[in-house]
């Protein structure tokens, strides 16, 4: 077992790679792109601008071949999540261990000090994090199996379906 099946199952660990991978590619064909995605058991949504599903599926279906084919690089996103969260829970941690010191003077310098080395290493260990744990480059045998547009909660999503052979 390795550490991101733990926490996250090996379904959700690809779509979060191949939605990763998609956003990458689906960005460089429309230039102004601004969405969001988030990874599910059976693919991921995507929320944001009006995106044209025919180039959506042309991403889609890239990135599916590009992460097959090894390009692991592709599951890793500057932008994802998982940077901010491991950034706020550094800050978190610095902060709760600054307010440790008895003295003031201490407090203060340590709670700021280890506070802005959290915001610094979030994007390097959020990467990592990413790589070892919530996402998985690994997509033997998954296709895309539908991309269409529906209303959730009153907002419209798009849902990039998967299925693993």
């Amino acid at each position: 077992m390795k550490p991101g099946d733990f926490l996250f199952s090996r379904r959700m660990r690809q779509n979060h790679a191949l939605e990763h991978a998609t956003v990458t590619i689906l960005s460089r064909m429309v230039p102004d792109l601004r969405v969001s995605a988030r990874a599910t058991t059976d693919g991921f949504l995507m929320f944001g601008s009006d995106v044209d599903l025919a180039v959506l599926r042309r991403a889609a279906e890239e990135a599916l071949q590009r992460l097959q084919a090894g390009e692991a690089e592709l599951a890793i996103h500057p932008n994802c999540g998982t940077n901010l969260a491991v950034g706020i829970s550094l800050v978190t941690i610095g902060t709760m261990l600054g307010f440790a010191s008895s003295r003031t003077r201490t407090r203060v310098t340590s709670t700021v000090l280890s506070s802005v080395a959290g915001l610094l290493a979030a994007r390097p260990l959020g990467e990592l994090v990413q790589k070892y744990v919530t996402t998985l480059p690994d997509l033997r045998g998954v296709r895309v199996t539908e991309i269409r547009r529906r209303k959730i909660f009153g907002f419209q999503v798009i849902e990039v379906r998967t299925a693993q052979e």
